[in-house]
């Protein structure tokens, strides 16, 4: 894996680029002179873990045939407060149709977390990842 980062405005406007071009930016939060011009570090990081158990979630339901129509998942984070502030608990809540099945989602999202996530799996085994699934109409 190959990243690059620039900043792009100053104080801390960063644009980070993949090998295939991919782009993503960030920014320090407004606390640190930050411009609001990107997701925070923090924000990147609980969105990695979301982004990484729901493609595991999504490929364990399709292999057993099913397919979510609604699909969407909220972070809800707390840190510890002074420097640094690591995240002290992340609740991942995930909201899909009624079309999926409970039991088969849960046990999607224990076998990523537990399993096949890497981003789950690199985090300090102190953050408490906790989750919750809600079933939504179309």
């Amino acid at each position: 894996m190959k990243i690059e980062l620039n900043r792009i405005e100053e104080p801390y406007v960063f644009q980070m680029k993949n090998e295939m071009g991919a782009v993503c930016t960030f920014d320090a939060s407004a606390s640190l002179g930050g411009k609001n011009k990107g997701l925070t570090p923090m924000q990147l990081l609980a969105g990695s873990l979301a982004g990484c158990m729901s493609i595991d979630v999504i490929l364990i339901l399709q292999k057993q045939k099913i397919y979510p129509k609604i699909y969407r998942v909220d972070i809800d984070a707390t840190q510890k407060s002074g420097t640094p502030s690591p995240f002290e608990a992340i609740n991942l809540i995930f909201s899909v149709d009624k079309l999926v099945p409970l039991d088969k989602m849960e046990r999607a999202i224990q076998l990523s977390k537990e399993k096949y996530c890497s981003v789950s799996l690199s985090l300090n085994p102190e953050i408490k990842i906790t989750h919750e699934v809600r079933i939504e109409n179309d």
